[in-house]
């Protein structure tokens, strides 16, 4: 399946630019194939907002699990070179589908219901609270290193039942599982963070089970116990996922969520007059801001025909969120930040079986965030040129290096 790369999908200049780069595909090449970011593995990447959902919703043509959509010496060429290690990384609801999905979401589906998330608003707002008393006085900070990446680390440490202190560690860690390797010595040192990992973790479930707290951590552990069809990679993955994907996304969103809010005064100076705009606010950052801006590789599980191009068997797919989300075939006037947007059905979070299970968790995060930075920081403003940003090079989020901002 030889194939040409038309878009760079993931350089520097790309990263600056991307939500144009969006909005030619969308027009010129809606299904188009190329290769990934190794210039050699053919993907369908995907643009329009009815072509992404249509994805998202189909599990069955769609899927997660590349069991059920190759060959069984396709699969054994994909596992050749993969090493043992992988099993404790990958074994996760994500990479799951049917079954096996649901039966690993529903150990850990209680913990983020709306309900139960709601109740962790008093501990999340003191956190934020905390966090700028350490800068207050001080009229700047590092707003990506001082409060976006602390507080959704902080709040999901504390519900997993780990050490804050540690949370250093995780964030080399989680860059190490979101950042691509292609190269052998980054494959090396991908492998050699995910040990550490691995035998932190091995540790830590150790104490947990000679004395079970009040944590997740503890509530798997006595499933896996209890015989709930949890086997030991299955332990590590999703313990791995919930560090990983419990403050990725909203560390992404807080950053381009303030980077939007202070580059438009107008819709600023809304919100701390009219505070109750805020949950309206987020979900209109989460549609425009794409701090998840694509979905992990899905396989097709048999022929499709999607936008009038054919995707076999075994294709690999990535749908991409932060082009459907201004698709202005679906939204009217996608780029503006709109707070009176009625109909903003996004896909900030995906879509189907496979929704977000953070979701309730990441939206009070953010509220919460936002509006104790707008009550409490008079006059907060960039400290540099927006222009000048720079985005991490990770596919998966759209997430700032840093944001250097001023108050008072």
């Amino acid at each position: 399946m030889a194939t040409t790369q038309k878009y760079d999908l993931y350089g520097e200049e790309f990263r600056a630019n991307r939500f144009d780069v969006y909005a030619r595909m969308r027009e010129q090449d809606p299904v188009l194939l190329q290769p990934g970011i190794d210039g050699e593995t053919p993907i369908w990447f995907l643009t329009r907002y009815e072509d992404v959902v249509a994805v998202l919703v189909d599990d069955e043509r769609f899927v997660r699990d590349p069991l059920l959509a190759l060959s069984d010496d396709e699969i054994a060429h994909m596992r050749a070179d993969m090493p043992a290690d992988f099993a404790f990384i990958e074994n996760h609801m994500l990479n799951k589908d049917g079954a096996d999905h649901r039966r690993l979401r529903r150990l850990v589906t209680k913990a983020f219901t709306p309900r139960m998330v709601e109740q962790l608003r008093p501990r999340i707002q003191a956190i934020a609270d905390e966090l700028l008393d350490a800068v207050q006085e001080r009229r700047e900070m590092e707003l990506v290193e001082e409060f976006a990446f602390p507080l959704p680390i902080t709040v999901i440490a504390e519900l997993l039942g780990i050490p804050v202190a540690d949370q250093r560690r995780f964030r080399e860690w989680s860059d190490a599982v979101v950042s691509p390797s292609i190269s052998p010595a980054e494959v090396e040192r991908f492998l050699a963070l995910m040990r550490d990992f691995v035998a932190y973790l091995r540790d830590l479930f150790e104490r947990r089970r000679r004395e079970p707290a009040e944590d997740l951590i503890s509530a798997l552990l006595q499933a896996e116990e209890a015989g709930d069809s949890l086997s030991e990679q299955e332990l590590f993955s999703t313990v791995i996922l919930l560090i990983v994907a419990g403050h990725e996304t909203t560390v992404s969103l807080i950053g381009s969520a303030v980077l939007a809010l202070l580059t438009e005064p107008e819709v600023l100076e809304r919100l701390r007059s009219e505070p109750e705009r805020i949950p309206a606010a987020v979900e209109e950052l989460l549609r425009r801001e794409a701090a998840v801006d694509r979905t992990l590789n899905r396989w097709a599980a048999t022929d499709v025909e999607l936008g009038g191009q054919k995707i076999e068997r075994g294709d690999l797919v990535i749908a991409i969120l932060g082009a459907a989300d201004r698709d202005p075939a679906r939204f009217p006037e996608p780029d503006v930040l709109d707070l009176d947007r009625q109909d903003n059905k996004h896909v900030a979070f995906g879509r189907g079986s496979h929704y977000c299970l953070g979701a309730p968790l990441a939206r009070l995060e953010t509220e919460i965030a936002l509006a104790t930075l707008l009550r409490r920081l008079p006059g907060l403003r960039l400290a540099g040129d927006a222009n000048a940003v720079e985005w991490r090079p990770v596919p998966l989020f759209r997430s700032l290096v840093a944001l250097q901002v001023a108050w008072g």
